[in-house]
């Protein structure tokens, strides 16, 4: 069991969405201390349309994934790369709001310092990337475990 190197803490992390897919790199050392041998410990991600955004006109739809490298196109989230994806939908004529969003329980222990966001969206708006974790030190089986879900050898 990986041991508490911090409290648990909140990131919020401003996102521009266009219609041209861009990577954002989230340089997790920006945000908080991570010593060699720690990782940062994910508890919750979510993504918001920012409060001062005016509901979307017509259908907007955007698109979010969170990988621990620098993918240059969307990949499924079965890619082992994949932390999280989500699916903003805005219907206006419907008055509406859907979204579809996993998180990879999985892999909560990130080793790599740097993370990338990969969005897009029909129209151009602001949205809050929102991460809730910790900072800890792994323990052997907790590096064992990362490596056999990186490389799908689960028993």
């Amino acid at each position: 069991m990986a041991k508490a190197a911090s409290r648990e803490f909140e990131l919020y992390v401003e996102l521009q969405s266009a219609p041209a897919a861009t990577n954002q790199p989230l340089d997790m050392t920006d945000y908080v201390d991570i010593a060699d041998n720690q990782a940062f410990e994910v508890h919750e991600l979510d993504i918001v349309l920012d409060v001062d955004q005016a509901f979307p006109a017509g259908q907007v739809e955007g698109l979010f994934q969170l990988a621990d490298s620098n993918i240059t196109t969307f990949v499924t989230h079965a890619d082992r790369t994949s932390l999280y994806v989500a699916r903003k939908t805005f219907d206006a004529a419907q008055g509406s709001m859907y979204h579809q969003e996993s998180f990879s329980s999985l892999t909560p222990l990130i080793v790599s310092k740097t993370l990338f966001m990969r969005n897009s969206s029909t129209t151009a708006l602001n949205y809050t990337l929102r991460i809730k974790g910790r900072i800890v030190t792994p323990s052997a089986k907790d590096y064992m475990a990362l490596v056999l879900t990186q490389t799908g050898n689960l028993a």
